[in-house]
């Protein structure tokens, strides 16, 4: 195996303050469609699509979580796929990279917005009635109905129950996801994962103010309607014309498709052993879309801790996933792969050994959380194997 060539201190190029990296930055365009907890920056991307992978021809990220790597890569002219075990961050990440007619998606933004503006009973008289649906939409939603006023609810379930009339309906999706996640009773700074509904005024930690829980879904539906659409179309404005596309599958187990024969790029975050619950950060997505809940499968789930079982599965399915793209896809004469990981427990060498890769070189960056009340800073290592170090 090669020999790792560790550099034990920050990589400050690597490491952007808020006033190198601002937050416009880092959130331009499509990157921003939805909150995602867990994702890494474009700008890190781009750093090594124009380095370590500036000759690769196909990209893969086998954990494509919110799609920042498709994103970045399509800007790049590189042919890229991805693969989640996430329904919900495969529609995300394939939102994000798809083509659209800016004109029409204007046209049922406009429309489904007028319509779903109506009182309740006009606009389930004129434009659901029709489709045999029962005249009040309902759920059988414990969550649902525990996590919203029943006012804010009903034009959730209503804006739902109008999106199969338009062309881009995952588009409408992503955008009643996020009015979703913004109007559930939870204080602003715990909506990655609430504990429990809020009801009564509270002291804002992240807004340093009294404020008062979200009784309303209306005002998020459309200030995301308005912004969806602007960032669309900037995205649109530098997209390009190439195979971009998310999979959704087991990257353990995934077959890759008949027209994609070789590999030789891959840079990914993998989950971090016993830190996030990916599924559980989107429940109000696949409560109201009935997305199949596949998160037994999450790879390094919060729920299953950082017992040494938990560490040495994490291990096992990390090595399994490597193993499978290594002896179907990729290309070890001219490959290259970036990993972008937490590696506190030092568990990448073994893993990276076990899949018959080792490391050829590790970097390490300081990361500035600046979301909720997360706003310390930690390090992650950047794991890289090359061609050229065998």
């Amino acid at each position: 195996m090669e020999k790792s060539h560790t550099r034990n201190y920050v990589v400050e190029e690597l490491s952007w303050t808020e006033k190198e990296l601002p937050q416009k930055e880092r959130t331009k365009h499509v990157h921003s469609i939805h909150q995602y907890m867990g994702k890494y920056v474009p700008q890190l991307v781009d750093y090594f699509l124009k380095r370590d992978l500036k000759h690769c021809k196909f990209i893969l990220d086998p954990f494509v979580g919110s799609g920042t790597t498709l994103v970045q890569c399509n800007t790049h002219g590189i042919p890229s796929i991805g693969i989640d075990v996430s329904q919900f961050n495969v529609m995300l990440s394939n939102v994000k990279v798809g083509e659209y007619d800016i004109s029409i998606l204007k046209r049922d933004l406009d429309d489904i917005l007028a319509k779903t503006l109506l009182d309740n009973n006009t606009m389930l008289d004129k434009f659901i009635k029709k489709s045999g649906e029962n005249k009040n939409p309902k759920t059988k939603s414990k969550y649902l109905k525990k996590w919203y006023t029943k006012e804010a609810l009903e034009k959730l379930l209503c804006f739902r129950e109008l999106i199969p009339n338009y062309h881009y309906q995952d588009v409408l999706k992503i955008i009643l996801s996020r009015a979703a996640r913004s109007s559930r009773m939870a204080t602003h700074y715990e909506l990655d994962f609430p504990k429990k509904p809020q009801i009564e005024d509270y002291f804002c930690h992240k807004h340093s103010r009294i404020c008062h829980p979200t009784k309303n879904s209306m005002i998020f539906i459309k200030r995301y309607c308005k912004d969806t659409l602007r960032r669309i179309a900037e995205f649109q404005e530098i997209r390009k014309n190439v195979y971009t596309k998310a999979f959704a599958g087991n990257a353990m187990t995934f077959n890759f498709p008949k027209n994609i024969s070789k590999i030789d790029g891959i840079i990914t975050s993998p989950p971090y052993v016993g830190l996030i619950d990916y599924h559980e950060q989107h429940r109000y997505a696949y409560e109201l879309f009935g997305l199949d809940d596949n998160s037994d499968t999450e790879i390094g789930r919060k729920q299953n801790g950082t017992s040494k079982k938990s560490v040495e599965q994490y291990k096992e399915n990390i090595t399994m996933v490597l193993k499978n793209i290594s002896e179907n896809v990729f290309d070890h004469k001219t490959g290259n792969i970036v990993i972008v990981v937490n590696d506190r427990l030092n568990l990448y060498q073994d893993i990276m050994n076990n899949a018959g890769l080792g490391i050829s070189k590790r970097l390490k960056r300081r990361v500035d959380r600046r979301t909720g009340r997360r706003n310390t800073k930690f390090y992650e290592d950047v794991i890289i194997w090359n061609a050229k170090s065998k």
